[in-house]
């Protein structure tokens, strides 16, 4: 039987104290006075991987955001609050409310308070368009340059984000999952296999073809010096044009695009179903055929690589005579001697072997797995704005601390990527308490679920690395502490390969 609790509220001691009958037993219910606690509990580990390699400090005092007014909040409270709602996986401003008055998130991250979804709208719409994009590019280059000494591929792929509303540059598009759908498109450059995005651009939904990444591919690769160029530059059909292969010959960078089948290279298809030619094995079930051609509007002839796989066999059905009345079912024939086949064809300029070109154009496919995660589970899919800018401005901002989170998990797990889905539900179910006793600041941290324990070393183990990595080498310089972290995180795929640094500061590095 249900127990009635009546509250007195002239009382000031016991105005929330109750008891209560559970199926096990009755339990005495009151609030804490104590310690404040934040439900960011993994904030400590991720704040001293991002200070002490110097991204998070240069990213909020190289920001172009500034405020006048005595009333107004702190550059790096907006930037704070925006970074964690990002982190959190919230996919709209207003769920930034939920972190307001988490006093000990602020602290953490080096902040006076978190602020308003309010200020934050208010904050991005503030920022010059010219100066924000350098301070993007800048930020995004602090972080992902180190990887680049290293053999790299680059991969190009536009993705379509559905909108549902008024906002700039909505339109009607390429958008095969709901037609006639206004939309966005992601134009996006990865580092292959790592899950990183060297950046990101919004266009309208009509633009996604591959000549709308041209300006920012072009730039990206001119920046960087020629030891930093990805030794293979890779994209879907919408790259395989006359345009995107002159800039990459001109630059002397590789690269590996899909044909669209034209007429000429139909006809070719046609004539190699005849007898008498020579295929290949290219793995995975597919036949590889080597030529050279040169399509309409192409300046010079070029290397392609056929790729071709049977089809499973089908029954075909015969058409029969409408005035046949012996015949009232159709006849289904299983044709064997003329088998069906599917086919990719694909152009490039480097001297890789048939199966090798086919092998790494099937792990293009790996972009996709890329979009999933940053359009499901990060802000991709959100933050919708009436205003193209502040999109491409949280669009940026995602694609960073994404790349940040990556890397942190890395060093947690650095035989594999985790996706958002699992990462969050592992290192992000930690609870803090902070306390402070005669001017020491303590958290005490408790992580839930089966692999809590785990979860704990694990931050424990990248604090250490960390702490001896600034101790130890107190002499390097932030871009060299930076440089160390990565290398221990992607230590799996390289091996014994050194990572180096490339610039100091804002400067290039000569010598690499």
């Amino acid at each position: 039987m249900n127990e009635l609790i009546t509250v007195d509220n002239n009382s000031q001691n016991d105005n929330f104290k109750c008891r209560l009958t559970t199926p096990s037993g009755v339990i005495y219910c009151d609030k804490d006075n104590g310690s404040p606690i934040t439900m960011h509990g993994y904030l400590p580990h991720f704040a001293q991987y991002l200070h002490e390699s110097g991204q998070l400090g240069d990213f909020i005092n190289t920001c172009p955001l500034s405020y006048k007014s005595n009333n107004a909040p702190a550059v790096k409270d907006v930037l704070g609050t925006a970074l964690l709602s990002i982190l959190s996986g919230h996919t709209r401003y207003c769920h930034a409310t939920s972190l307001y008055g988490d006093n000990v998130a602020a602290e953490l991250l080096g902040l006076n308070k978190m602020v308003s979804h309010d200020s934050i709208v208010r904050g991005l719409d503030k920022m010059d368009d010219k100066k924000v994009n350098q301070w993007l590019r800048d930020s995004y280059r602090k972080m992902y340059e180190p990887l680049l000494t290293t053999p790299y591929i680059l991969d190009l792929d536009p993705t379509v984000k559905v909108l549902y509303g008024h906002q700039e540059g909505a339109e009607i598009g390429y958008n095969p999952q709901k037609p006639g759908r206004r939309s966005h498109c992601y134009h996006t450059y990865f580092i292959a296999s790592l899950r990183l995005v060297l950046d990101v651009e919004v266009h309208a939904g009509n633009e996604t073809a591959g000549l709308y990444s041209h300006n920012r591919l072009w730039s990206l690769l001119d920046e960087m010096p020629r030891q930093c160029r990805p030794s293979l530059v890779r994209g879907d059909i919408g790259f395989g044009n006359e345009g995107t292969m002159v800039g990459c010959e001109e630059r002397k960078v590789n690269y590996l695009f899909k044909l669209r089948q034209s007429k000429k290279i139909k006809n070719l298809l046609s004539d190699l179903e005849t007898p008498g030619h020579d295929w290949t094995d290219a793995g995975d079930g597919w036949l590889g055929y080597e030529s050279e051609i040169k399509l309409t509007g192409w300046t010079r002839k070029r290397r392609i690589v056929v790729l071709r796989r049977q089809h499973s066999k089908k029954e075909k059905k015969l058409k029969l005579p409408e005035n046949d009345l012996q015949l009232e079912l159709p006849l289904a024939v299983v044709v064997d001697d003329y088998p069906e086949y599917e086919y990719q064809v694909l152009v490039t300029n480097t001297a890789y072997d048939i199966p090798a070109l086919s092998q790494l154009y099937r792990d293009r496919g790996d972009c996709e797995n890329n979009f999933d995660e940053l359009k499901n589970h990060w802000g991709w899919g959100g933050f919708n704005s009436k205003k193209l800018k502040r999109t491409q401005l949280m669009a940026s901002l995602v694609g960073l601390v994404y790349n940040w989170w990556n890397v942190f998990c890395r060093l947690a797990e650095p035989d594999r990527h985790m996706e958002a889905k699992t990462s969050r539900a592992q290192f992000q179910n930690v609870i803090g308490r902070l306390t402070k006793t005669g001017g020491t600041r303590c958290i005490h941290i408790s992580a839930m679920g089966a692999e809590a324990e785990k979860t704990l070393l694990k931050f424990t183990r990248i604090s250490k690395f960390i702490s001896k990595l600034c101790s130890t080498a107190s002499q390097l310089t932030k871009e060299q502490k930076w440089t160390a972290i990565l290398q221990e995180a992607f230590k799996k795929l390289w091996h014994h390969d050194e990572l180096k640094t490339v610039s100091d500061g804002n400067q290039f590095l000569l010598n690499l």
